[in-house]
């Protein structure tokens, strides 16, 4: 899942943006409800790329969300498309994922 559609409705200044069964709503605007289901989709550390693509009717919106594949890992160099793991990571922080985390984290107890 490289990169995704997702509409969104504006209800009485609440925006409502929806892929799938998921939902994220907010008063702040179309682009905030993106970002908001985008953290539920990507995870709250992945950066993502929001780009505004139509208008499909009166008060609907559809956004593309894909995630930023220049993230990587300051350790290994991994990245959204190019886990460093068979099984996969994720990022425990904005430039750290999960198993250099873990092999960082048994260094720093060995000290």
């Amino acid at each position: 899942m490289s990169e995704i559609i997702i509409s969104v409705r504006d209800r009485n200044n609440t925006y409502s943006a929806r892929f799938g069964k998921l939902v994220a709503s907010c008063t702040g605007g179309s682009e905030q409800a993106v970002e908001r289901l985008a953290r539920k989709i990507f995870g709250d550390l992945q950066r993502v790329d929001i780009v505004f693509l139509e208008r499909i009717g009166l008060g609907e919106e559809e956004w593309k969300v894909s995630p930023d594949l220049t993230q990587r890992c300051r350790v290994c160099g991994c990245s959204w498309d190019k886990a460093c793991a068979p099984d996969g990571c994720h990022w425990i922080e904005q430039d750290l994922c999960s198993c250099c985390n873990h092999q960082t984290s048994e260094v720093r107890d060995e000290s």
